[in-house]
């Protein structure tokens, strides 16, 4: 597949944060909560570049940044990037102060992969909490309060220094956690820069992801080095209110937006209940969707749904991605001929169901035949080249189904091992642990090798879902089983429980087990299963095959 070559003669320079003469806006559902000049961020970015080298810190040190979205946490992130530390931007704890909850051991876990220097934290409370004797030193933002930091202590990066930390799933035993280069951030933000054709004096980003979300890390920085108007609202703002993303694109004029599909989905379904004739998207130029499996009803639904607000069919791009390649990876950009599957910059085959599930071929659906959607994901870019294997690393041609790889500018230096010692890459070539084939240029992905969760964009190893489920007094541990499957409407999350108690008891287990899961996690399972002891499939020594469980549930023999 054609690539995207990438030259650029210099890094990303954030000393020149300061030239720009752009703004940043925070905002909450109702509107706006605090705001700041460039000029302004890069002067608190030095303050806090000086009183993280006057704490001792020295370049290539981690810093972990477990901050909501607020000015505080964009200055602790540039003043890490202008003295060359490493930040890694992490979930805030609900409960710090909780040692079995489950924010606080995912907490615990990030600490000891990432081996931190130090923790910044929003106050003394959280930090007191989350400290310990022999780990990071913790500091608050309010400790970030210094005399500006001097040129000469602010040393250009190297290309091959570590430019941060992202974290690629949530375990709390141990989450995995990609190293990202300067020069592979560079090359990523470089090529983004360039498929959005950003411009200060034409565009303005909108969006609500949280900082620790590499979607939402990468699209903040790609539109501060670019010196665009950024407009940010915390996720919790969407999710008590998802017309509030779309009322800010359009009263403040924002060109450019992303999401994962459920943030485009819950904006429809709160429209069509509450319509706001006021809404106007017509400013709105590129709204890219990625993170997790894309439902073609998903994208048609908010097509339909909003043209009487202005929004143009063009204007949503599908992509492809993850930290492990910075962010992105191929992008619909391409506009497409108008037909049933296919408009704006959107394409999707219907592909029959059986063959690609239990044969794993690709064939077009014909007659009744069930039939599973998937979207066009685009094509490379940022120096990327997209290979398609299978299991024994053969080379797949078009219509053939097997592991995507990705080997070029912007693949990771590597994961982190427990105690902070890496894992490099080789060849620069990551194995995705996605499945796909390629049509006629177009990446397409059909499932994944792997076992992990995606929901609502955040990754989940399904034995932390597990383990959730099994803190219920009446179910043992082991004896619960949770897998994915995608279909038209999207990537759902079903669990399955082992249980002694009789019948009548199974749909109570079912509730509680479902309660759980979204107390944990904050995601609803589509469905609980309970089975009678013996019903999870295992391996000879035990371990339970939830790939053969998932196969199991879409044939319908799983009872």
């Amino acid at each position: 597949m054609a690539i995207t070559t990438v030259d650029e003669p210099a890094l990303l320079d954030y000393q020149a944060l300061g030239d720009h003469t752009a703004d940043i806006t925070f905002l909450d559902s109702r509107g706006t909560t605090a705001s700041l000049t460039y000029r302004q961020l890069a002067e608190q970015a030095r303050r806090v570049a000086g009183a993280l080298l006057a704490r001792g810190l020295r370049r290539g040190d981690r810093v972990l940044l477990p901050l909501g979205t607020s000015p505080d946490h964009l200055a602790a992130l540039w003043g890490c990037l202008l003295t060359g530390l490493v930040p890694c931007t992490i979930v805030v704890p609900p409960n710090p102060g909780d040692d079995t909850a489950t924010g606080t051991r995912q907490f615990r876990a990030v600490v000891t992969v990432t081996q931190p220097a130090a923790v910044i934290t929003a106050d003394s409370a959280t930090a007191a909490a989350l400290a310990t004797d022999d780990g990071p030193q913790f500091l608050t933002v309010a400790d970030l309060q210094h005399p500006p930091a001097t040129d000469e202590l602010l040393t250009p990066p190297r290309p091959d220094d570590p430019h941060h930390i992202q974290l690629t799933s949530g375990s709390t035993r141990a989450p995995k956690a990609a190293v990202l280069t300067h020069a592979q951030v560079n090359a990523n933000v470089r090529a983004i820069h360039r498929a959005l054709d950003f411009t200060p004096e034409r565009d303005r980003a909108c969006h609500w992801l949280p900082l620790h979300h590499d979607m939402g890390f990468i699209l903040t920085l790609s539109t501060l080095t670019r010196g665009v108007p950024l407009d940010l609202m915390p996720s919790i703002s969407f999710l008590r209110d998802p017309l509030s993303w779309l009322r800010h694109i359009s009263q403040r004029g924002a060109t450019i937006t992303t999401a994962p599909p459920f943030g485009y989905r819950t904006a429809t379904e709160r429209f069509r209940r509450t319509p706001d004739p006021d809404l106007d998207l017509s400013t709105l130029r590129q709204a890219y969707v990625g993170a997790e499996p894309i439902p073609l009803k998903v994208l048609t639904d908010f097509r339909d749904t909003f043209a009487r607000q202005n929004l143009r069919e063009d204007v949503i791009i599908p992509c492809y991605g993850m930290a492990e390649t910075v962010l992105a990876a191929t992008m619909s950009l391409d506009r497409r001929p108008p037909g049933d599957l296919s408009w704006g910059r959107v394409k999707a085959l219907r592909l029959d169901r059986e063959a690609l599930h239990h044969h794993n071929k690709v064939g077009d659906a014909t007659g009744d035949r069930p039939s599973l959607t998937v979207i066009a994901c685009g094509r490379p870019l940022g120096g990327l080249t997209v290979h398609v294997r299978t299991a024994d690393g053969t080379p797949c041609g078009d219509n053939e189904i097997g592991e995507i790889h990705l080997q070029g500018d912007s693949v990771m230096a590597g994961y982190l091992a427990a105690g902070g010692a890496p894992t490099m890459v080789t060849d620069r070539t990551h194995a995705t642990g996605d499945l796909g084939f390629t049509r006629d240029g177009d990446l397409y992905i059909v499932g994944r090798v792997k076992e992990l969760l995606i929901v609502n964009g955040r990754n989940l190893p399904p034995y932390d879902v597990e383990e959730a489920i099994e803190t219920h007094p009446d179910i043992d541990a082991g004896n619960s089983a949770v897998f994915s499957c995608t279909d038209d409407s999207g990537e759902h999350v079903i669990a399955v429980i082992e249980t002694r108690l009789r019948a009548d008891e199974h749909p109570r287990i079912e509730r509680e087990a479902a309660t759980l899961v979204r107390q944990s996690f904050g995601f609803n399972l589509h469905e609980v299963i309970v089975l009678r002891r013996g019903g999870i499939p295992r391996t000879t020594s035990g371990k339970r095959q939830r790939g053969r469980l998932r196969e199991d549930y879409l044939t319908g023999r799983l009872a």
